[in-house]
């Protein structure tokens, strides 16, 4: 099956850092997106950005994601581009309504520099890939979704830490600016073929126990 890379972009509803949709990039073909970053009640980033491609023709570049490789196997490159990443002060629609107004997000938590245009390398990846948050525990169970493709950024598209307003607590405990890969695609079938690569599984391999 042969896709432009815009479509691969564009297609997926969210880019996922973690399994329960809370820290999330996404791309409209339109030249907008959105990038989110929460953890359970606390809300730092909910802002709207804009995106360009650095080379215009990339975004018609046609990937053949059918024949690029197994996904039970290693991940493998598909595809890399340089992308523009400017964060916009905005708020994404559903952080809009009356009563999270009050609520202090972006801007108020983060310098000017932040909403400054940025470049970015980024990888696209074919494979069998869990998220980078549910790939840090030693257990999956049958509910922890599989993706078969991985956005890996040379950067952060976080913020890094110079450009928060105040770091300490969460910002600090969260370390979100060190989140490089978002994975999308998500594909049940993977599920028979996960491999896992953390360090639980290389401690397990270590004592034997696998």
């Amino acid at each position: 099956m042969s896709e432009t890379l815009l479509s691969i972009l564009c297609d997926e509803d969210f880019w996922y850092w973690d399994s329960n949709n809370a820290n999330t990039i996404s791309f409209e073909k339109n030249g907008t997106g959105e990038l989110v970053c929460r953890h359970e009640l606390n809300i730092w980033i909910a802002a709207e950005l804009e995106w360009k491609l650095q080379s215009p023709e990339s975004v018609d570049q046609v990937v053949d994601i059918s024949s690029s490789g197994d996904t039970h196997k290693d991940p493998h490159l598909i595809s890399q581009f340089d992308i523009e990443l400017t964060l916009a002060k905005r708020r994404i629609p559903r952080m809009r309504r009356p009563e999270t107004q009050s609520w202090r997000i972006n801007e108020s938590l983060l310098t000017d520099d932040a909403f400054m245009p940025k470049t970015y390398t980024v990888r696209l990846e074919k494979g069998n890939f869990l998220t980078p948050y549910d790939a840090m525990g030693p257990d999956e169970d049958q509910y922890t979704p599989r993706f078969a493709l991985r956005l890996a950024f040379n950067e952060s598209p976080y913020p890094p830490r110079h450009e928060w307003k105040d770091p300490g607590g969460g910002p600090d405990a969260m370390r979100m600016w060190e989140w490089k890969d978002f994975c999308g695609r998500e594909s049940p079938g993977l599920k028979a073929h996960g491999v896992r690569h953390g360090w639980w599984e290389k401690l397990c391999s270590l004592l034997g126990l696998n």
